[in-house]
């Protein structure tokens, strides 16, 4: 490949904590990756991150008649990756695939990034609102789609997301790479802002909310709750007593974390909803959610970010 293209330069990862590190620095056109990679939870950061830099991949299989990642893998199901190599196939053909793919019309670089270089600050008071969002997997995705909607003025919005225990900052820095407002990592003590959006993903403590006014992030260590941590229904228990002021939503993922949260939320005056079947790569917390009477809406996706902002008006 670099004798065929003059000036390319590759880089080698063994693991996919080096591989995103890479990636996020170099802002590759284009990523062989090996299909065990994509077996692996942490790739729908793999995934998001490709998405945001417009990089192209394909998957590279060990052999002809193995059985690529994507056909028992709901995150791969969903149109990436569709292509496979295989690691005995000739070099022409990894050649034919980098050309048909990096040609292939591309948006315009870097759009997301430039938006937010110089975000304006929110004005002083606006909505008491807060807005607390759950989910898991296929959530990085879905995080993204909701925040590219988010104006760089949102309520002060607390998220938290199951992740690997490294990719945590990954994440906040991905995400904050293409919201308007300013995504930080949760940390102990911070004051609650109108124009950011905190995330625990990849911690050993619990996000919540401090027990007076004003308000500010508590982070807690402590067992796993509902079979995490941080996990959701600790943040929404949490914010409980404040539940007229909440807007809740459970994103797809496996499991019911955050189920029980959301049910206690909307019996205290919070306005709940959950993400709907069809968008939904997993369709387990939300399934629970809406089972038990947590969620008052299902909501496609493509009109969470529209929900949730317009809830938090009301």
């Amino acid at each position: 490949m670099e004798s065929a293209y003059p000036g390319m330069r590759v880089y080698l990862a063994n693991n996919l904590m080096m591989a995103y590190n890479q990636a996020e620095a170099a802002q590759p056109v284009f990523a062989f990756v090996e299909d065990g990679f994509t077996k692996l939870p942490e790739f729908e950061m793999m995934m998001a991150l490709f998405s945001a830099m417009d990089t192209r991949w394909v998957s590279v299989m060990d052999t002809q008649g193995a059985t690529p990642a994507r056909k028992s893998s709901p995150l791969l199901d969903v149109g990436a990756g569709i292509f496979e190599l295989t690691k005995a196939d000739h070099p022409s053909q990894f050649a034919q695939y980098f050309d048909m793919m990096v040609n292939a019309p591309r948006r315009s670089p870097r759009a997301a990034a430039r938006a937010t270089a110089s975000r304006p600050a929110p004005a002083a008071g606006g909505s008491r609102k807060l807005i607390l969002i759950g989910s898991s997997t296929g959530g990085v995705e879905a995080l993204r789609s909701i925040l590219v909607g988010f104006p760089f003025d949102c309520p002060p919005t607390l998220i938290v997301q199951h992740t690997g225990k490294n990719f945590g900052s990954g994440l906040v820095s991905l995400l904050d790479r293409i919201c308007p407002a300013r995504v930080r990592a949760a940390e102990d003590g911070i004051a609650l802002e109108p124009g950011h959006v905190y995330i625990a993903a990849g911690q050993r403590r619990h996000m919540g909310l401090s027990s007076r006014k004003p308000l500010r992030l508590r982070m807690k260590e402590g067992p796993d709750i509902s079979g995490h941590t941080p996990s959701v229904d600790a943040l929404f228990t949490s914010a409980v007593p404040y539940g007229k002021d909440v807007v809740a939503t459970i994103l797809t993922g496996m499991g019911q974390d955050g189920a029980r949260g959301l049910l206690d939320l909307r019996k205290a005056g919070a306005k709940t909803f959950a993400q709907d079947e069809k968008s939904s790569v997993v369709y387990g917390m939300p399934r629970v959610a809406w089972d038990i009477g947590a969620a008052q809406q299902q909501v496609p996706l493509v009109r969470m970010a529209s929900t949730l902002l317009q809830a938090s008006k009301a």
